[in-house]
């Protein structure tokens, strides 16, 4: 019996230094990181409570991931606001939910014949947010802006400068529109209308929430083409009322 306890005190023996070391061994690794309130912090005991991570350091940096533009455009979903370094142009990239966008890119200008490439379609060809498009061929000026449509997309919008307009007030009938869906086309006749015009359509009344105007356009000679959307998940109905629509030559 005696010989059976001596046995087991021996196989105890490197299981508690074991366990001894594991446990110190975690207190040195922790010795410069805290917890507070669900903040991490490293480098820190006291990480900051505003902060999902404190990182606090004299002399080192945050090292964030480094891909090439081909392994960052493979990522599948990216989240909104997901940080790469790009090792191609060394800058900073980052998802804005829609494009790939550069942190402290400027605005660039592109020129081309007509309007601007991908001008008609959700897919974009050149540009990104804010920057500029001149038509050599009409002299008119886009900017490429985030659309009204759901879900967001980069589109090209003709900006007004030096542009002569004319105004009429125009009166709709009621319409319904379902969740998550465009309306009809609502048409209304504009006298000296052109399809090169651009349009501006404005209700003098108070939209429901959730519908927001998708377009407004010369769909044809002297007529006017506006659509809305209902950005909602219940269906909609857009009261009977007033617009004030503008062409702009």
């Amino acid at each position: 019996m005696q010989k059976t306890l001596q046995i087991i005190k021996a196989n105890l023996k490197p299981n508690v230094f074991t366990t001894i070391y594991f446990l110190f061994a975690i207190c040195i690794g922790f010795n410069h990181s805290g917890f507070a309130q669900g903040s991490v912090g490293i480098g820190t005991q006291t990480p900051n409570a505003s902060a999902a991570l404190d990182v606090v350091s004299t002399n080192k940096g945050l090292l964030t991931p480094r891909l090439t533009t081909t392994q960052r455009d493979a990522i599948a979903a990216p989240a909104n606001g997901l940080l790469i370094y790009n090792t191609g142009t060394l800058k900073f990239n980052y998802w804005n939910g829609t494009t790939w966008i550069e942190i402290g890119a400027g605005v660039e200008w592109f020129t081309g014949q007509g309007v601007p490439p991908g001008s008609t379609s959700p897919t974009q060809t050149i540009g990104k947010l804010n920057d500029l498009y001149l038509d050599i061929s009409t002299g008119d000026i886009y900017q490429q802006e985030l659309s009204s449509l759901n879900p967001l997309v980069l589109a090209w919008r003709r900006l007004v400068i030096g542009k002569r307009s004319e105004k009429i007030e125009v009166s709709s009938a009621g319409f319904s529109i379902p969740a998550n869906s465009s309306s009809p086309p609502q048409t209304f006749p504009f006298a000296g209308a052109l399809t090169d015009f651009a349009v501006v359509c404005s209700p003098k009344f108070n939209l429901p929430d959730g519908i927001i105007i998708a377009y407004a356009r010369v769909s044809a000679t002297d007529v006017v083409t506006v659509k809305f959307y209902n950005a909602t998940n219940g269906n909609l109905n857009v009261p009977a009322g007033a617009y004030e629509i503008a062409i702009i030559k």
